[in-house]
């Protein structure tokens, strides 16, 4: 049952009636509706996700520093160590570790706005982490394993492809023109293409789902990862969608950046020695790429919440036990809200009942 807000304007995107009725949503609705939260949560969600880039550019800075002025300056070996060793763990630990922890208590905050009405704030999602601290950070390490795993996979059979195409090509140079030869090796390489990014999604969907499950349910966990697999079974082409659409932001924010930042370089004679690349280029070429992180961050993460909600009502049923548990229950008057109807929802499972017996609802 959906109920539609009487206060809506025309020209409105449709609120998260439906996603709060838990109604199925297809992936254009689920990219509409993280869209809309990301516009309306915009403070909060660009500080969040400003540590994790803030972080990584000071350690690409630091590392670019190392390998260009100091080295040749007179500076010591063991402070060319150093700075390379706190570039690199700014770049490849810290930010990673910063970026595992936000995506995290993103998700609970937003399955709480998304269901309750809390509103996302900074503090609030750092208080989320810290309740599920360890249950986190084991399972994204895990997560992070498999799809690594899936990856090496994914590029050994490329490898074993490629070689495959290679031999095909050559034969066909025998039996057939040069360009028409050509023409079926490039349609074969962008099949392969196509399919590698198919298999790179198809990895993604694995693991997209387990902070999602360990934050909301509260499950151990091995047994978050197995649950998130498992809810993750048909969602191949979802994530496929929503890859192309946080690619298509990412590279436009880059391109915005990095775009006039070559051309300048290239028209005032910088890359006339390649081997000697101007140290401000590889900052600026580095915030370009930071830029769609800092962008694409939140985005990703509310939208694989919404795909949670989704997938278990497409597999589980989660909207008809919401609705018998609202029948169930004695009706409370509600406040009006943008998001929520006026029916009572039952908040996910709560992580910490200490710190938020508060904010659930009777």
């Amino acid at each position: 049952m959906t109920c539609t807000p009487s206060s809506r304007r025309a020209d409105e995107l449709p609120g998260l009636y439906q996603l709060a009725a838990l109604e199925p949503l297809s992936t254009g609705d689920l990219i509409d509706r993280a869209v809309y939260i990301y516009r309306h949560n915009f403070a909060p969600l660009l500080g969040l996700s400003a540590i994790p880039v803030t972080l990584g550019c000071t350690g690409t800075l630091l590392t670019a520093y190392i390998f260009t002025g100091l080295q040749e300056s007179a500076a010591t070996l063991p402070v060319l160590v150093l700075g390379a060793i706190l570039g690199y763990s700014l770049t490849y630990l810290i930010s990673p570790l910063f970026q595992m922890l936000i995506t995290g208590g993103l998700t609970r905050t937003v399955a709480d706005f998304v269901m309750l009405d809390i509103p996302i704030s900074f503090w609030r999602t750092w208080r989320m982490v810290r309740n599920r601290l360890w249950p986190l950070i084991v399972a994204q390490l895990v997560g992070y394993i498999l799809f690594g795993t899936a990856l090496a996979v994914i590029f050994f059979v490329g490898l074993f492809a490629s070689g495959l195409l290679l031999a095909v090509f050559a034969l066909l140079l025998k039996f057939l023109p040069g360009v028409l030869a050509g023409s079926f090796a490039i349609l074969l390489l962008a099949f392969l293409v196509a399919l590698g990014f198919v298999g790179y999604c198809a990895a993604v969907a694995q693991v997209a789902l387990i902070p999602s499950v360990v934050m909301i349910e509260g499950r151990p966990v091995w047994d978050s990862i197995a649950r998130a697999i498992q809810l993750a079974q048909g969602t191949i082409w979802r994530v496929v969608q929503i890859t192309l659409f946080t690619l298509a932001i990412t590279s436009s924010a880059a391109s915005a950046v990095g775009i006039p930042f070559s051309v300048y370089v290239i028209l005032n004679g910088d890359f006339e020695d390649i081997t000697r690349t101007p140290t401000w280029f590889v900052l600026a070429f580095n915030v370009a790429n930071q830029l769609g992180t800092l962008l694409t961050l939140p985005l990703t993460t509310i939208t694989y919440c919404l795909l949670y909600f989704d997938m278990r009502v497409r597999q589980e049923g989660y909207d008809i036990e919401l609705l018998c548990a609202r029948l169930e229950s004695t009706p409370i008057p509600a406040k009006p809200s943008t998001w929520v109807s006026a029916v009572n929802l039952p908040r996910p499972v709560a992580v910490s009942p200490q710190t938020e017996t508060a904010a659930s609802p009777s």
